[in-house]
């Protein structure tokens, strides 16, 4: 994990970024180490005590617990679509990698503030412009030739799902697991010697399989 992926995990603290996100509010980060610390089943008396503040504070700008995971996954949401536009700034092969460990990175640290994974509760635009970068990405790969031709937009999800699964299995215990599957990954991803043993799921498949997700919600 480099220094420019700042956000917590294994201990690390969230805080809050001047200049992430109109709006972007120290408040909701402490709220949401607390909500690490005590668990996304948190009451917001204890969640105002641990961040020292009264509970008519957080019910003020939260009126529901409901309320308040919203805004923790919009905020996450946005947290990591403002991260990883700054891929574009790197070299293009070093793109998809800062794509994929922010994303694995934020996975990690939204498990145990939210109930769900924050992608799943994110609303439509939000994973619109994600899932636009996602291809954006993809594509300039390709045509760099960072990655064979073959690979698809269905094969990066399969990855970040992949990534869901091990943080599930190893949070609270080896909470960076995550980071040396996605170095086997990526190495096997860049490989000239690359072979696939079936063809993509493609674009259809992969529409349903994420509509239903949303829908067990």
């Amino acid at each position: 994990m480099n220094e420019e992926q700042d956000a917590f995990a294994g201990g690390r603290e969230l805080q809050p970024e001047s200049g992430d996100r109109p709006g972007d509010d120290p408040l909701l980060w402490s709220v949401a180490s607390a909500m690490r610390k005590l668990g996304p089943r948190a009451t917001m008396a204890q969640l105002a005590r641990e961040v020292g503040t009264e509970p008519s504070v957080l019910y003020r700008r939260f009126p529901t617990v409901a309320a308040l995971r919203e805004s923790l996954a919009a905020a996450f949401y946005d947290r990591l679509f403002s991260h990883v536009q700054r891929a574009r700034e790197l070299p293009v092969d070093q793109r998809l990698d800062y794509f994929l460990r922010n994303v694995g990175l934020h996975l990690a640290t939204s498990r145990g503030v939210l109930p769900d994974e924050f992608g799943q509760m994110a609303n439509p635009v939000q994973r619109e412009r994600i899932y636009a970068l996602t291809e954006e990405l993809l594509a300039e790969a390709r045509q760099a030739g960072v990655v064979p031709d073959e690979v698809d937009l269905s094969d990066i999800a399969a990855i970040i799902w992949a990534l869901r699964g091990i943080i599930a299995m190893t949070d609270a215990i080896e909470i960076d697991a995550w980071e040396r599957h996605l170095d086997l990954v990526l190495v096997g991803l860049k490989s000239e010697g690359l072979t696939f043993t079936r063809p993509p799921m493609g674009a259809e498949a992969l529409d349903e399989i994420i509509h239903r997700r949303r829908n067990e919600r």
